[in-house]
């Protein structure tokens, strides 16, 4: 913005000067009264463009404030040296990160190095720094049989979901991000329930009417099976089906995908409430998830109020420790496993040794460098987090 300043005999004729030269856009900055008239300090618009009557010889004569246009340029130079020494304290703060990290490295190793293999083998299988710790501290000895210690008491922890969802029953809502594979797991357990019980026991719901394609997706899977698919745009529509439906013996809902900064996450039409505590929502989540990223989606998603998990994509996953973190810390059941497209044959039951056996076996594929990169961020942050 451009500060000019206009001089005149008197307020009228100032003001003629403003409106010629910078136009209706230009904003008044300040008026006074001097010994040569009036004096107006205007402003314009860099985008608007203004009118310059080159046959005017008092708007000629008009010049820009030296000592505004220098409090300008002190200004943006002040802007530029703060800027500047933000990074400069963000490099030194990162360069002491890097250092702590290596001083705890090379003392843990030196006095706890039985401490520190478990703690590594565990960051090794993509176990949260938190939960290692919390794990290897629970060791009264450290000896040769630790390790097994800490695998029992890693699978101890890991809650255990309640039989198989499909043989239980009742009405089960699927929920989470959108791309997990919410309604392809809804066929594969609609083709469960039908190879074991009657088509004319099962219905299948879609809360999803915003993505394309969802409802003749949905209704494609249910055409094979002999199934009929109905639709609930809202909460009301949804009781009126449940009320309808009672006869059947498994009601599937298949709702929308949402990301989980989403707001309409707290109107998800299954949310645990009065008139709806007969649904059980389950959260289907990708095993590729970084754990940041799951531990987001587990704390927004469990505002619907979730019974247990579905994780899907184990084939894509590079290790299941971010899993394994997250039902623990969560406290959430697992209780079926995707790892391919196939229907039904990709989706099992989960068994939590088969789980933890899986994320060992990816652990070992990791690279030294990996796991002692990870080790030491681990200790820079816990003393960083000390000061």
């Amino acid at each position: 913005m451009k500060l000019k300043r206009y001089l005149g005999p008197n307020m009228r004729q100032v003001m003629a000067l403003v409106r010629d030269e910078l136009g209706d856009d230009a904003v008044i900055m300040s008026t006074r009264n001097t010994d040569e008239g009036v004096e107006i300090v205007a402003a314009m618009d860099p985008d608007s463009s203004p009118k310059e009557d080159k046959n005017n010889a008092v708007a000629k004569a008009s010049f820009a404030s030296p000592e505004l246009s220098q409090n300008a340029q002190m200004s943006a130079r002040g802007n530029q040296e703060i800027q500047k020494m933000a990074a400069e304290l963000q490099s030194v703060k990162t360069m002491l990160q890097d250092q702590l990290s290596g001083l705890a490295w090379n003392h843990s190793e030196k006095m706890e190095p039985e401490k520190v293999r478990l703690l590594k083998r565990l960051v090794q299988l993509g176990i949260g720094w938190d939960l290692a710790q919390n794990l290897v501290n629970g060791i009264e000895t450290i000896d040769e049989s630790a390790w097994s210690e800490v695998l029992f008491e890693l699978e101890r922890r890991i809650p255990s979901g309640a039989g198989d969802v499909v043989d239980s029953g009742g009405v089960v809502a699927l929920v989470g991000p959108t791309g997990v594979g919410k309604t392809t797991t809804i066929a594969k357990m609609a083709s469960r329930f039908v190879m074991r019980n009657s088509a004319s026991q099962l219905a299948l719901i879609t809360t999803d009417c915003y993505k394309i394609g969802a409802q003749a997706q949905l209704k494609t899977f249910a055409d094979l099976l002999g199934v009929p698919v109905y639709v609930a745009a809202t909460e009301g529509e949804l009781l009126n089906l449940l009320a309808s439906l009672t006869s059947k013996k498994l009601i599937l809902i298949d709702t929308a995908g949402l990301s989980q900064k989403d707001a309409l996450i707290d109107q998800q039409p299954t949310k645990t409430k009065m008139g709806l505590e007969m649904i059980r929502n389950y959260l289907v989540m990708s095993a590729a998830t970084q754990l940041s990223v799951m531990k987001d989606i587990v704390g927004s998603f469990g505002r619907v109020g979730l019974k247990g998990c579905i994780l899907t994509k184990l084939d894509e996953a590079t290790q299941l420790g971010n899993v394994l973190t997250v039902l623990i810390e969560q406290k959430l059941a697992p209780v079926y496993a995707s790892n391919g497209q196939r229907v039904p044959e990709d989706l099992e039951p989960i068994k939590i040794r088969d789980l933890v056996d899986k994320a060992m076996v990816l652990g070992q594929q990791k690279s030294v460098n990996e796991e002692e990169m990870a080790f030491r961020l681990g200790m820079g942050k816990d003393i960083s987090d000390a000061q």
